[in-house]
């Protein structure tokens, strides 16, 4: 959905765009269980038809019809849903004169709708494993998710991917395939010292903080928290954001340095963040690990925060501006190293973030649109 929780690089470039184009954002469409769970309970999370609204100048979302469910099960549910979206987005634009469109997408399913819109361009943005990801959640069949994300690579005129560790399975025409790295939202996440207030459930917690901001999904190693826990017991360690692990968590708990805090808002999480001494990037070793370029580095650096990380190979171009740790015993070191190192390199730290402004990521994205048109 356009106003999700945490706004991803969707959201982000949409507003980019929307300063110089009109643009149709077409929302994740609801699954029927949950316009069947809405129905009993008297809400209507989604009108049975979709609908389209204007949001704010230049900025119209739609909302598809809800989807047929197990799309990633098999293939013809998934075209069935694209046929549906079809509809709904040809309808769209037909209403809003929209003629040879760019066509830009960031669903791996969505193939069927290439040529079809009479766009004058089509991109398709990868920005997780969809096959890695979507298996580990138990939401579709890898086979079925794989073949939909070759068909796509194959119909798009522009391949975005944000890590070189994405679509390695694939062989890709080189002359269409770009890496852009996700960005950051600099108004959102700087370094403003006292203007940001402490949230009171951290500001009780015996310093140095050692801060983590994000989805505690299967690719975060809570086996080194508890080395960690144990090993460094006079740091505090504090993590917020979706807790996917509630049962590791709460073994984690049991130790008396270790605090989950919930879930934040997004415009929170700046505050969290600038109450940490040391922020962590604690990735395991799982394939979908060694693929990420978490929002959540440029999100620390931008605020100008010391930053230790597990090695994977798409960190490799960052060594220089992170603590990069191998094993357990190294990331403990580097955390002890960056706490006495608090408030060295902070501008340095700022001043690399800047590049990953959305703005500046949306200079690499006309770039290479510029190229495809060339």
């Amino acid at each position: 959905m356009f106003h999700d929780r945490y706004w991803t690089s969707k959201q982000y470039i949409t507003m980019e765009l929307i300063k110089n184009n009109r643009v149709l954002y077409i929302e994740g469409n609801y699954s029927i269980g949950k316009l069947v769970s809405g129905l009993f309970k008297r809400t209507w999370p989604v009108k049975p038809f979709g609908y389209m609204t204007q949001e704010r100048e230049n900025l119209f979302i739609l909302t598809p019809f809800p989807r047929i469910p197990l799309r990633n099960h098999f293939r013809l549910f998934g075209w069935l849903n694209q046929k549906l979206l079809l509809f709904k987005i040809r309808r769209a634009g037909k209403k809003l004169k929209m003629k040879n469109p760019v066509f830009w997408t960031f669903l791996h399913q969505s193939a069927d709708l290439v040529d079809k819109l009479d766009e004058s361009l089509s991109i398709y943005h990868c920005v997780d494993d969809w096959p890695e990801r979507f298996v580990m959640m138990n939401m579709g069949r890898r086979q079925v998710i794989k073949t939909d994300e070759e068909t796509i690579l194959g119909k798009t005129d522009l391949i975005i991917s944000v890590s070189p560790g994405l679509l390695s399975d694939y062989k890709i025409e080189q002359s269409k395939f770009k890496i852009i790295e996700n960005g950051v939202d600099l108004k959102m996440f700087k370094t403003q010292g006292s203007e940001l207030q402490i949230p009171l459930d951290l500001n009780t917690i015996v310093k140095p903080i050692i801060g983590f901001a994000g989805s505690i999904g299967k690719w975060i190693d809570l086996d080194l928290y508890k080395y960690l826990l144990k090993n460094i017991p006079d740091y505090s360690f504090v993590m917020i954001g979706l807790n996917e692990r509630k049962k590791e968590i709460a073994l984690c708990e049991q130790h008396n340095n270790f605090y989950y805090l919930g879930l934040k808002s997004q415009h929170d999480v700046p505050k969290y963040i600038n109450g940490f001494d040391v922020c962590l990037m604690p990735f395991n070793q799982t394939r979908i690990a060694k693929s990420l370029l978490p929002q959540k580095m440029f999100q620390y650096l931008a605020m100008g925060k010391p930053v230790v990380s597990s090695f994977i190979p798409t960190l490799e171009p960052f060594k220089d501006i992170l603590y990069i740790a191998e094993n357990p015993e190294q990331f403990g070191a580097c955390i002890q190293k960056a706490v006495i190192k608090n408030q060295v390199l902070i501008q340095d730290r700022i001043n690399f973030a800047e590049q990953y402004d959305w703005k500046n990521r949306m200079i690499k994205y006309e770039s290479a649109l510029s190229d495809i048109h060339n």
